[in-house]
């Protein structure tokens, strides 16, 4: 595969992630968040084995434990994901996603002591400014779901960098990643699931104590977000991510806030206001000029060598 070739399908996983934001929120309609996302994941590995089972034959210890970590780092992205969208606006929830691509130098240098470029700085200082504007320059529309949305940013961060280590010598182990990541992320769900949406703790909000409602609301969330946004967008990453680059592969991600705003527009009436559709485009160019920066400097640094 070339790499242009994952960067398109990259980008084709991105609108159906973004996408998914609307499909979550009509799910939460009728169910609780980690409830929900259990049965998403359930229903993922469920197909994904009857699709790709056969390929668990052979399976290495190492594929094992890379796959269940990819998997416990996603449930929790995921987790944090649909906390946020269940208590903000769609479009706020999607935008602050779009920070961990300039979450990954500041979390790289944490884990790794990797130099953080000066691009990255301006990039990140940008998004800064973008995601200040977004939620309200007097931080007075500051609410949970920004919040827990902000939390899921170094979670994403750390599963795309370890999605780029653990894949650059899974040449043919795609099948087996894609089934131990839902296996990894579905322990993770079920226990938040039971702890705080089933009674067995006194639920902090009352959406955690909705249970599960069988609407037609609640099967096209679900159905779209297992099948789709997850088995769909799952597959492409880990099949596609060894063609290219993390940067690469979120400057394609960019387009997953922009559709899910487009979205949220179209089928929630939800927007962000003037202020914070400017704050989104800084983030936007923040991001960037953060990884953009770098690539555009890699050539200058080659022809002065």
């Amino acid at each position: 595969m070339k790499a242009w070739h994952a960067d398109l399908a990259i980008i084709g996983a991105a609108t159906i992630w973004g996408m998914s934001f609307i499909f979550t929120r009509w799910g939460l309609e009728d169910s609780s968040p980690a409830l929900f996302l259990t049965c998403r994941f359930g229903l993922a590995m469920i197909v994904s084995i009857f699709m790709f089972g056969h390929k668990l034959a052979g399976l290495s210890k190492t594929t094992a434990k890379r796959g269940l970590i990819l998997g416990l780092l996603m449930g929790g992205g995921y987790l944090l994901q649909n906390y946020s969208v269940n208590f903000t606006e769609v479009p706020r929830a999607a935008f602050i996603a779009a920070m961990t691509l300039p979450a990954i130098p500041v979390v790289s240098f944490i884990l790794f002591r990797e130099k953080i470029k000066k691009n990255n700085l301006v990039g990140i200082v940008m998004a800064l400014v973008g995601l200040y504007l977004l939620l309200d320059p007097s931080f007075g529309g500051l609410n949970g779901g920004d919040i827990i949305a902000l939390l899921s940013v170094p979670m994403w961060a750390l599963y795309l960098i370890y999605m780029n280590i653990f894949t650059e010598d899974q040449e043919s182990h795609t099948g087996q990643l894609l089934i131990l990541q839902f296996m990894g992320a579905l322990p993770l769900t079920i226990a938040v699931a039971v702890v705080f949406e089933t009674g067995l703790w006194p639920p902090l909000h009352p959406d955690l104590a909705k249970g599960l409602n069988f609407t037609k609301q609640f099967w096209m969330g679900l159905l779209y977000c297992a099948l789709l946004a997850s088995i769909g967008i799952v597959f492409i990453q880990t099949a596609c991510q060894k063609y290219t680059t993390p940067i690469q592969a979120m400057l394609c991600f960019q387009f997953e806030p922009v559709t899910a705003a487009a979205g949220a527009w179209l089928f929630l009436n939800e927007t962000v206001g003037v202020i914070g559709v400017m704050g989104a485009i800084i983030i936007i160019m923040g991001v960037l000029t953060s990884e953009l920066g770098g690539l555009m400097a890699s050539p200058k640094a080659k022809n002065a060598g």
